[in-house]
C-alpha cells in the first residue's frame, strides 16, 4: 500500500471526484486514493467499465459512480448535484478525462476540431466551473487538470490537440492566481507519451495513431507512476507537473533551445509526408 502521507493529512475528510476513470490514468488515480481509504465519486462515459472498476476499490470508504459525458454541460452539473446529495466536502478534483487524435490541419474535420474542444478542454472547464464555488464555500480543496506536453511543444499534425491542452494550462495557471489566496490550491499536468489508452477513440489520421501508440509502447512510465507522482507534487503545492523525465527534457529544449525543437519537428513532418 503507497500512503499519501501529505494529501492524507491535508484532507483528514478524504473525498475525490475523478473523471475519466474507468481506465488509464484516471483509473490509478482512483485505485491509489481506494489504498488510502478515501470516499470516491468516480464518473466515466464508459459506466460499464466503471462499475467493473469499482467492485476492485474494496479499500475505499465509499465509491459512487456515475455515467458523464464531459463536454455536455448539462450532464455535468446533474452529477455535481447528485455529488452534493451525498456528501459535503469535496476535497480533490482530477479533471482527466481527454481523447488524443493526429492530422494534418487541412484534413482533419470541423466536426473532429470541435470534438476535441468539447472533451479536452471544454470538460476540463465545467469541472472547474462547477467545483470553484464549493471549494469557495468550504474555503479549501484542490483542482488537478491533465494537460499534455502537446500544450507547449506543437507537433505538426496535432492541431486540435495541442489547442485543446494549451487552453488547458492557460485555464489551469489562471486559476491558480485566482484562488491561491482563497486556499484552493491548483496543478496543471503535462505528460508526455506514457502507457495508457488516449488514443482509443482517435478518428483521424492512422499513421499519427500508430505513432502515438509507438510511443506508449516504448515508454518506461505507466500510470500508476503517474498518478502517485500528481497527486505527491499536488499535495506539495505544485502548480506545474512535468513528468516524466521525457517531459522535462521536452519542456528545457522548447524554453532554451527553440531551434532544436523546430528541426525536430521539420524532420517529424518529412517522415509522415513520406509516408
Amino acid at each position: 500500500m503507497t500512503i499519501l502521507k501529505v494529501l492524507n493529512s491535508k484532507y483528514p475528510n478524504k473525498t475525490a471526484f475523478i473523471t475519466g476513470a474507468a481506465s488509464g490514468l484516471g483509473a490509478s488515480f482512483a485505485r491509489l486514493l481506494a489504498e488510502n481509504g478515501w470516499s470516491l465519486h468516480l464518473s466515466d462515459i464508459n459506466i460499464a467499465s466503471l462499475e467493473a472498476l469499482k467492485v476492485t476499490l474494496k479499500e475505499a470508504k465509499e465509491v459512487h459512480t456515475y455515467e458523464l459525458d464531459v463536454s455536455d454541460k448539462l450532464s455535468f452539473e446533474r452529477t455535481v448535484e447528485a455529488i452534493r446529495k451525498s456528501t459535503s466536502q469535496i476535497d480533490v478534483v482530477i479533471n482527466n478525462a481527454g481523447i488524443g487524435d493526429g492530422e494534418f490541419f487541412q484534413n482533419y474535420k470541423p466536426d473532429l476540431w470541435e470534438r476535441m474542444i468539447r472533451i479536452n478542454l471544454m470538460g476540463v472547464y465545467y469541472g472547474c466551473h462547477y467545483f470553484v464555488p464549493w471549494m469557495i464555500e468550504q474555503s479549501n480543496g484542490t483542482i488537478i487538470n491533465i494537460g499534455s506536453a502537446a500544450g507547449f511543444m506543437n507537433a505538426p499534425g496535432m492541431s486540435a490537440y495541442n489547442v485543446s491542452k494549451a487552453g488547458v494550462y492557460a485555464l489551469s495557471e489562471t486559476l491558480y492566481h485566482e484562488l491561491k489566496s482563497k486556499n484552493i490550491h491548483v496543478s496543471v499536468v503535462t505528460p508526455t507519451f506514457f502507457k495508457t489508452n488516449i488514443m482509443s477513440q482517435a478518428q483521424g489520421s492512422q499513421a499519427f495513431v500508430h505513432f502515438a501508440e509507438k510511443q506508449m509502447h516504448h515508454s518506461t512510465t505507466n500510470a500508476e507512476e503517474m498518478a502517485l507522482t500528481v497527486l505527491e507534487h499536488a499535495a506539495n503545492g505544485k502548480f506545474h507537473i512535468i513528468h516524466p523525465k521525457e517531459a522535462r527534457r521536452a519542456y528545457f529544449f522548447k524554453k532554451w533551445f527553440p531551434s532544436l525543437v523546430s528541426r525536430k519537428f521539420e524532420k517529424m513532418l518529412s517522415k509522415f509526408l513520406r509516408k
